[in-house]
């Protein structure tokens, strides 16, 4: 038993246990450094159809497996940069089914600064059918720990249904 050593020896295995229990410890307070939410990673990517890039538009990915979604939002240049606690944060990995929608003024060009007024109901200038989980047929997987370039070319072609 321990408490047979002489007191020099207790000492340096008191100290001993101390400081594995410390290095220990060390790890598990650093773990929570950061914004505390799951890892991320960065997901952008190009968005065209019929092989223009589309100018306006949303994007949302809803995890197969649950937990929170991520959205992004397509620019000018049919860019777009997913976010999933913040509008640019990046996504958890995983895999996704995707929707993306498009909807601008009735007549409008589908440009940023078309407004949609409360009267008019607005029109998507895309197929209906990709802002619909089930039917876009779009699906993605974000890989941990690398930039994902995720490019979506819409097209009038009607994809397969997502199971």
């Amino acid at each position: 038993m321990i408490y047979n050593l002489p007191p020099a020896c207790l000492r340096l295995f008191k100290q001993t246990n101390m400081l594995l229990l410390l290095l220990c410890i060390l790890p598990l307070t650093m773990s929570g450094c950061g914004d505390g939410r799951p890892a991320r990673a960065t997901v952008t990517g190009n968005v065209s159809y019929n092989g223009k890039p589309l100018s306006i538009g949303s994007l949302v990915f809803i995890p197969i497996g649950g937990g929170p979604p991520a959205q992004g939002k397509v620019n000018r240049d049919g860019v777009y940069e997913m976010g999933t606690f913040e509008e640019t944060d990046g996504v958890i990995p995983g895999d996704y089914k995707v929707m993306i929608t498009a909807l601008t003024s009735s007549g409008g060009s589908g440009l940023p600064e078309d407004t949609v007024s409360a009267n008019e109901a607005p029109v998507s200038v895309i197929p209906e059918w990709y802002g619909d989980l089930e039917k876009s047929g779009l699906q993605v997987t974000v890989k941990a720990d690398e930039e994902n370039k995720i490019d979506f070319p819409l097209t009038d072609d009607k994809p397969k249904e997502s199971k």
